[in-house]
């Protein structure tokens, strides 16, 4: 017992093993959590199958220490220790958030999953395939904020290029679909609001300056911002999924716009909601969330706001998407009478809604990180 005393660190350390062990074994397990604004792992089932997979994805091995490294007690609060640490040394990044010039946060994206890439361009390819002789297909896939703001990034980091990425993508893809490339589009407004300085996603401006480019390559009339300015609010003081993963002290908050467009219907999920937008997330934490009443499997939209109305006719289109989706569904009301928006993540097949309703429009929208580790895109092609 004397000798154990003489390492006051090593008991100290096994003390605190133990008492976290314990603390874990009572703590309720989370589904979401809100501080970094994402599902968090649960317990894998420990079958036959998982033991001895190959797949990375699938090996439980893996699959259980994603759980315990979301399930950790106090998480929260051992995240928010380790950024006032790292701050405290002067260090560039925090749980894999890099800080950039001008107060921009962004994603410390060193690898690449080709694995999961390649299997996903082979699922939109096969979905392209599957719908080409009955709607006309747009991808578009938008590059995240480093890759249009490389200049802004900490000197020496080498991140993923998705210019490079989504060129691989698109020459991969069969014929039968329009691949719109929009780094152009990006870079030419990089001088605007168009990256949320705290999120991981794109503003609001950012996704009307894509819905623009998207309306000219359909031959369509796009709405003009001077025509949506009477609908234009802002919310402020939004701090995004970076600053909930890094905490940064300097962090400054980012202003939420969005534009109150009157419809005539908004059905999520066969449920009838009162307009575009869950406007009581615009005093959460999370207020991303209010676009679109968040992620769901299929919203319905309906309106009278078409511009390239043609009498007689009803025109649809079906938007499969990420969240990025959520703030740029609104602007295709101007182009089509009922716009169908879909997350695989939230859907079991595809084919339950397409074998019911036809589209004049199929446009897959994904930002590129999304798109390349989705486990869900499989979904499209059922």
């Amino acid at each position: 017992m004397k000798k154990l005393f003489r390492y006051p660190l090593l008991l100290l350390f096994a003390g605190f093993i133990i008492i976290v062990g314990i603390l874990d074994l009572f703590a309720s397990h989370r589904d979401f959590s809100e501080m970094e604004n994402k599902k968090l792992a649960q317990k894998p089932p420990l079958t036959w199958a998982s033991l001895i997979s190959l797949e990375q994805n699938n090996k439980f091995s893996n699959l259980y220490e994603e759980y315990i490294n979301d399930q950790f007690v106090g998480r929260d609060q051992w995240i928010t220790m380790k950024s006032i640490c790292e701050s405290a040394l002067g260090k560039l990044e925090n749980n894999g958030v890099v800080y950039g010039k001008e107060d921009h946060l962004f994603d410390k994206y060193l690898t690449l999953d080709t694995w999961r890439m390649d299997k996903n361009i082979g699922y939109l390819s096969q979905f392209i395939e599957k719908y080409r002789d009955q709607s006309k297909i747009t991808v578009m896939l938008v590059p995240n904020s480093y890759a249009v703001y490389e200049d802004l990034l900490p000197r020496g980091l080498h991140n993923v290029d998705q210019q490079e990425a989504i060129e691989k993508i698109y020459s991969q893809l069969p014929e039968g679909a329009e691949k719109l490339d929009l780094f152009p589009v990006m870079e030419a407004v990089r001088d605007r609001y168009i990256y949320y300085r705290t999120d991981h996603h794109w503003t609001t401006e950012g996704a009307y300056w894509v819905y623009n480019a998207y309306a000219e390559s359909k031959g369509k009339k796009a709405v003009s911002q001077e025509i949506l300015e009477p609908f234009k609010i802002l919310v402020d003081h939004f701090y995004g999924t970076y600053y909930n993963k890094c905490k940064l002290f300097s962090a400054k908050a980012d202003e939420i716009t969005y534009y109150d467009i009157p419809v005539k219907s908004v059905v999520i999920d066969g449920q009838e909601k009162n307009g575009l937008y869950d406007k009581e997330k615009w005093e959460a934490h999370d207020k991303y969330a209010g676009f679109l009443w968040s992620n769901n499997g299929v919203t319905v939209i309906k309106s009278d706001n078409n511009l390239n109305a043609q009498p007689g006719h009803t025109s649809r289109v079906l938007v499969l998407k990420d969240s990025y989706g959520n703030c740029f569904s609104p602007f295709l009301t101007y182009q089509y009478d009922e716009v169908y928006v879909v997350d695989p993540r939230y859907i079991a097949k595809l084919s339950e809604l397409t074998e019911k309703v036809s589209f004049d429009d199929i446009l897959v929208l994904y930002n590129f990180m999304s798109f390349a580790s989705d486990i869900y895109i499989p979904r499209i092609t059922y």
